[in-house]
């Protein structure tokens, strides 16, 4: 008897590309026995699929695909989001990949990245023989995909997703199991994602790398190809500053600061020190930067100067921005803003466009432009406060309690 698979579709975002969503499962029908919504069945075009409507409203991806879980039936579980078309023979292709290593516990497929006209194609490695590879990336968004993916239903009969971990709710589970899990490729399989104007909280990405991957393996596992042996103080220093330049990837500046702090003790470099001064300059951390700027750590008159006209420029604009500000000229800064951000985009920059956004009644852009810079930054009392304000006023304020603790534990 051909195995059928459970379709738990995920609402995440306005549903504008649902007709191509449900004709890809259309095509796929003969391998699909349902399909469970999140959403409601009015958003839905009309279809032969045998389809279960939940209802259910909710911005937490974790909560929506747990409910979806529930109501599943099948002990394969294909995953897809209301942005995600998959072609005419991708189940087939899945289940070919599960005949052939039946120890395989998730399936994924290559992706087609869909940005109104513009299309990027992203072929990944298949990690069934070499699943520690991964930990050694760190950016772990760039390894597999998180929708068209088909799981077994017994991986989480002892854990659900966490839903503390909203929309990185995937990548969560798959690292913090990844010693008892394994992952194969459809190498055939290509998935269409297209692309939607979302708030994505990169906060947890940097949580997970914190906690899954730097802070479960020894450091030699994560950075394996180093020369442990014969210069450790070296070694250490490369693996902080790699760890630091992921954090940093993400916006978690502040965790970022740490290891790139760590690594100058283990192995002084000019490197990491500059990397650490463009952590400094992003949470507007100037007086701390401009501590750093002496002949001791390795500069040259020159290079000091440089930066410190650079960093005095930076400050000058952000000064002269928030006069503006205070003075009534909203408009015009909101329309300098674009500009500014393609030169500098430090915690500062987005507390103005929450300033800005708030004096317009945008409340919503305002708490996300305040969150941003609190993640940049959750250090800064003024921009913490802002964001408090603001969320309070539309009902997130135990996301910032949250949000600060992510950053800070």
């Amino acid at each position: 008897m051909e195995k059928k698979v459970s379709v738990c579709l995920i609402k995440t975002d306005n549903c504008e590309y649902i007709d191509k969503v449900i004709e890809g499962l259309e095509y796929n029908r003969e391998y699909i026995s349902e399909v469970i919504y999140t959403g409601s069945i009015d958003e839905l075009p009309e279809t032969e699929l045998d389809i279960k409507p939940l209802n259910i409203e909710s911005d937490n991806r974790a909560f929506l695909r747990n409910q979806a879980l529930k109501e599943a039936k099948e002990e394969l579980v294909f995953w897809c989001s209301t942005s995600t078309e998959i072609e005419d023979s991708t189940l087939e292709e899945f289940l070919e990949v599960l005949e052939e290593t039946e120890d395989t516990d998730i399936v994924y497929p290559n992706i087609v990245n869909i940005a109104g006209d513009e299309e990027f194609v992203r072929n990944f490695d298949n990690w069934y023989t070499n699943k520690w590879a991964m930990i050694q990336g760190l950016y772990f968004e760039e390894l597999f995909p998180e929708w068209g993916v088909l799981t077994k239903k017994g991986l989480f009969e002892n854990q659900l997703f966490d839903e503390n971990y909203k929309e990185y709710e995937f990548y969560q589970f798959v690292f913090k199991n990844l010693e008892n899990l394994n992952l194969s490729l459809s190498d055939l399989s290509f998935v269409n994602q297209y692309e939607t104007d979302s708030f994505i909280d990169t906060s947890f990405a940097s949580k997970i790398i914190r906690d899954f991957i730097v802070n479960k393996y020894p450091i030699q596992k994560v950075f394996p190809n180093l020369n442990w042996g014969e210069n450790e103080s070296l070694a250490y220093s490369t693996a902080y500053t790699m760890i630091g330049d992921a954090l940093a990837k993400y916006y978690d500046f502040y965790n970022a600061s740490d290891y790139y702090r760590k690594a100058l003790i283990s192995f002084h470099n000019k490197h990491t020190l500059r990397n650490l001064i463009n952590v400094y300059m992003n949470m507007g951390l100037f007086n701390n930067l401009k501590q750093l700027l002496t002949k001791d750590q390795g500069f040259s008159e020159e290079e000091i100067e440089n930066i410190k006209r650079d960093v005095q420029n930076i400050e000058n604009l952000i000064k002269e921005l928030e006069r503006k500000v205070e003075e009534g000229f909203i408009d015009e800064v909101m329309y300098s803003l674009n500009d500014v951000i393609q030169v500098y985009q430090g915690a500062p920059v987005y507390n103005i466009a929450g300033v800005i956004s708030f004096y317009k009644g945008d409340l919503l852009n305002s708490y996300r432009f305040f969150y941003k810079a609190t993640t940049i930054n959750p250090l800064e009392e003024d921009i913490l406060r802002n964001l408090t304000d603001v969320a309070k006023q539309i009902g997130k304020k135990e996301d910032v309690i949250a949000l600060v603790k992510r950053l800070l534990d």
